[in-house]
């Protein structure tokens, strides 16, 4: 694809994901506000904090961070796809993704 899908579908990215960050960062302290009473934990570190609300505070944060992603993603996808007509470049592979592949390439039992 020309560098100008790239562009396009990162710019539809931002657009899109601004607001559903902002969005996902309300409902995350909604439902951390909901379960528990007091404000969530921003800093671990504090003396205060007990392991226990530190470590669900980061696991529900991690679950918005990922569905966030997820939605403003696809979202961009579908309107990258809606506006030009054409399929959306394909995401650059990840890390992980990278190591696995070449792993499996060095495996023997892969070779077979």
């Amino acid at each position: 694809m020309a560098a100008g899908a790239k562009i396009g579908i990162k710019v539809i990215s931002i657009v899109i994901g601004i607001p559903v960050g902002i969005a996902t960062r309300k409902i995350v302290e909604k439902a951390w506000e909901t379960a528990r009473p007091e404000a969530p934990p921003r800093k671990p570190t504090d003396a205060d904090v007990h392991w226990s609300d530190a470590v669900a505070w980061g696991a529900l944060s991690a679950v918005g961070i990922v569905v966030a992603d997820l939605l403003t993603r696809r979202s961009a996808e579908a309107a990258y796809s809606a506006i030009t007509g054409n399929a959306a470049p394909p995401p650059k592979p990840s890390k992980g993704s990278k190591k696995l592949q070449q792993a499996a390439e060095k495996s023997p039992a892969t070779n077979e």
